[in-house]
């Protein structure tokens, strides 16, 4: 490492990057093409898969794969420049927002939105005595007697829409207004109902068309794209998928360990969406990487792993004397990475590369360098290291302050592997 980290503003990432170096990124806007379809939490910046695209492969032929795809940066970048994406992942909201956001509608469809739109709206506005409820639990409490109306016809109308990308445009639509017309708290990302500030949720019929007009132009912004690659979701997730393929490039953004509850944060917009039941959604929460749901009777039965990284068993010791189910979490959670990199490994073509953003956790006052306990994971595995750095994150609402459980989260390190010609 080096004495003293660099701090380089730039426009965008250079392809020569200084190894150990700290990027503050001023790029004006982030969010070109439909990157800015719905306010995904902890998504990471379209500069990193770009860069990594430009880096490693410049001619723009080769798999690109993200195991953890979240709301389909990676996959939408690759795209855009006119190559095939491959992704896993594990929330249906999520994988609507990918669907909708790697779809190019021709002028035609594009057309029909405009169309379905004046529709929707018309339909909103009916005294019906049939419309869809969520099954949520103390709903009046989440949403007024006038929001649960209007939603439950816009509901009805758009799931008997006929084309299913012009219905799933709707529908991310619909999903995009759900935390705010309810009484929720705007500013955190998890729903709850503040006590102390009242809340007076936007009408719903001014919500819809502010995100309506924004999603339809940039998915006309989409559509100028003269060679648009093709996104697929395999199935599977992080840590047991089945590529058709090898790979030659992956990046992603794996979750932060105990950062970040994403069945709690989708909550109300899988139950609207009728994806999930309440049950459904409690189950699967002990299959996201970095859930704290663990049986720590289980956990402490396989320590195994605290002598293939000897910074993650520093971490662990140093985390128990605190707080045991804290240590077993972060054992867990790097566990699960290690099941993810030899998954990419496995069926990753000879010199392919593997783009790994994630920042440093503090778990109990212990800061955890989680990009340097992969490195020592993956390097393990055969990956060797190419490079690592460093961006500055600036904005707020990716990476949230979580009040000394899992630290303000102010840079996120790029870890970049190769899968060594040589290595068997």
């Amino acid at each position: 490492m080096p004495d003293k980290e660099q701090i380089i503003e730039v426009e965008s990432l250079p392809l020569e990057i200084i190894s150990g170096a700290a990027y503050l990124i001023k790029q004006a806007n982030p969010n070109s093409y439909t990157h800015g379809m719905f306010k995904y939490p902890c998504k990471f910046i379209p500069e990193i898969p770009r860069w990594g695209v430009n880096t490693f492969l410049p001619d723009k032929k080769g798999t690109i794969f993200d195991p953890f795809s979240g709301s389909g940066t990676t996959l939408l970048e690759a795209n855009v420049y006119g190559m095939d994406a491959y992704g896993t992942e594990i929330d249906d909201i999520a994988k609507l927002i990918i669907k909708v956001k790697t779809t190019v509608l021709n002028s035609q469809k594009v057309e029909v939105l405009e169309q379905e739109y004046f529709k929707i709206m018309e339909i909103m506005q009916q005294d019906m005595t049939e419309q869809f409820r969520p099954k949520i639990a103390n709903l009046e409490h989440w949403f007024s007697e006038n929001a649960i109306a209007e939603l439950g016809r816009m509901k009805m109308y758009i799931d008997n829409i006929c084309d299913a990308d012009v219905r799933d445009f709707f529908k991310l639509c619909m999903v995009s207004i759900i935390k705010r017309v309810s009484n929720a708290d705007d500013t955190s990302p998890k729903p709850y109902v503040s006590n102390k500030v009242k809340k007076v949720p936007p009408a719903v019929t001014r919500e819809f068309t502010s995100v309506f007009r924004r999603y339809k132009q940039m998915m006309t912004e989409l559509s100028g794209i003269e060679k648009m690659g093709n996104t697929r979701l395999i199935e599977g997730d992080a840590l047991t998928f089945q590529m058709p393929v090898g790979i030659d490039l992956a990046i992603t953004s794996p979750p932060y360990i105990n950062a970040f509850d994403y069945g709690r944060t989708m909550r109300l917009e899988n139950l609207w969406m009728a994806t999930l039941t309440e049950e459904e959604l409690r189950e699967k929460k002990s299959r996201y990487v970095g859930t704290e749901k663990i049986n720590a009777k289980v956990e402490k039965s396989s320590l195994a792993i605290l002598e293939r990284s000897g910074l993650l068993k520093n971490y662990f010791y140093q985390i128990m004397e605190q707080d045991e189910k804290r240590a077993l979490i972060v054992k867990k959670f790097f566990e699960d990475m290690e099941e993810n990199l030899r998954a990419v490994y496995c069926q990753m073509n000879p010199g392919g590369k593997y783009v790994i953003v994630i920042g440093n956790s503090t778990i109990r006052k212990v800061v955890v360098e989680s990009w340097r306990v992969i490195e020592e994971l993956a390097n393990r595995l055969g990956f060797r290291t190419i490079q690592y750095f460093s961006y500055i994150i600036q904005n707020p609402y990716i990476r949230i302050p979580r009040q000394g459980m899992g630290g303000k989260i102010s840079k996120d390190y790029v870890l970049v592997l190769e899968k060594s010609l040589l290595h068997f």
